[in-house]
């Protein structure tokens, strides 16, 4: 038995009979289409699979069978292809959806903000091998190329953050094109290429600041009050904006009468469940429980101006690396409002209520807990202010002796 590329979750897949199940509850994480298009697939392999086994003149083998698969799925890899050339081609494939991302326990198309990441870090590595006047080839990348690299970003004032999501990048292609078997450098795993980053100036909402957005009169500002309602939708359910902004009727369910939230999430695969605040509510209730589509760029440019009018002007101090050197401002707090803010409002709203961290992230999708308390972002006046009540401070009255 030799696993191809695809992975599926087990409740569609019928083992004896090597297809999909009849009844599947297509979500927009795995499409009909999709189905449709993987069985086509396997009924392609199976035909080359045949073809040649009746050419073979000896017992097979799980090398001749592994072989059969590799060059079915990556036949169209050119020889002496250098990495550049990888790159644009993986791009494109992701592109047109014949290479498909890992997302939870199956395989689906790269999502549009996937493909920005990609398309960012392909012209980002062009200009640099622009700037250095070399074709980098697979065994060129190591630690000499790391630290050119972020040399390189740090001379244009690019920061710590910036950097490393295009080195994460790279380690990514660059453990696929292993994988393919188009080369053995394994200098990206060592510990001393890793994908920097520094902590940013992430803010989240409080319920004061929550209800000034909530009651706000927009009346007359139509994309206003979507896009603050849309927004305030993603800070009660936790959730990302690719997945908050989708919710619809289809969604709602009910749990021993209950109403609730049912969604999967488009990034991971994870299935979600999460109460509907009375607030949430309200907000659904006036779309009848779907959504008008909205888009990031749009949400993220209002829902700053939505902030200003509902007075969440507070100056932030910020601090910034930028080539290598931290770069102090003040901003005022509704310029750093964003649709991810929805989501880390909503993990911190809920551990400053004390839920557990463990059911925080069974509403939120997070799988580990240091993934989850990344997201929480809260000082140090503000821990003291909730630790003030816990039992182990306040304990039990003392009686003076006399």
């Amino acid at each position: 038995m030799i696993p191809t590329p695809y992975r599926m979750f087990p409740d569609y897949w019928n083992p004896k009979t090597q297809k999909f199940k009849q009844r599947i509850l297509y979500t927009e994480v795995f499409t009909e289409d999709e189905a449709q298009d993987i069985e086509g697939i396997f009924a392609q392999l199976k035909d080359v699979i045949l073809r040649e086994h009746f050419k073979l003149t000896g017992p097979a083998t799980k090398n001749w069978l592994k072989d059969i698969i590799d060059n079915f799925y990556y036949k169209e890899a050119p020889r002496n292809e250098n990495l550049s050339q990888y790159i644009k081609r993986f791009i494109d494939e992701a592109k047109s959806g014949k290479r498909l991302a890992t997302a939870g326990n199956t395989k689906k198309k790269y999502a549009y903000g996937s493909l920005r990441v990609l398309r960012g870090f392909m012209l980002s590595f062009e200009m640099f091998c622009n700037d250095t006047g070399k074709q980098y080839n697979f065994n060129d990348i190591g630690i000499d190329f790391y630290n050119d690299f972020i040399q390189f970003y740090y001379g244009r004032n690019c920061g710590a953050n910036y950097i490393g999501k295009h080195i994460s990048t790279l380690k990514t292609i660059m453990r696929q094109a292993r994988e393919e078997g188009l080369h053995n450098n394994m200098e990206i795993e060592r510990k001393a290429f890793k994908s920097i980053s520094e902590p940013t100036e992430s803010i989240y909402l409080n319920e004061d600041e929550l209800k000034s957005l909530l009651e706000l009169d927009l009346s007359g500002k139509k994309h206003l009050e979507l896009a603050r309602d849309v927004f305030l939708c993603g800070c009660y359910t936790a959730q990302r904006y690719s997945d908050y902004k989708r919710i619809n009727k289809d969604n709602i369910k009910f749990y021993a009468g209950n109403k609730v939230i049912e969604l999967r999430q488009a990034k991971t695969g994870e299935k979600c469940i999460i109460p509907i605040r009375p607030e949430l509510d309200a907000i659904l209730k006036k779309y009848d429980y779907t959504l008008p589509k909205t888009h990031d760029q749009k949400v993220n440019k209002y829902i700053k101006i939505v902030g200003n009018l509902a007075g969440i002007t507070d100056i932030i101090h910020t601090e910034q690396r930028k080539g290598g050197l931290i770069v102090k401002t003040n901003v005022r707090k509704n310029e750093l409002i964003k649709t991810h803010t929805a989501r880390r409002t909503g993990c911190t709203l809920m551990y400053l209520a004390r839920i557990s961290v463990i059911d925080i992230m069974k509403i939120s999708g997070h799988r580990t807990e240091k993934e989850f308390l990344k997201y929480i972002r809260i000082g140090k006046e503000e821990t003291a202010i909730n630790l003030a009540g816990h039992p182990y401070f306040v304990g039990t009255p003392l009686k003076i002796v006399k």
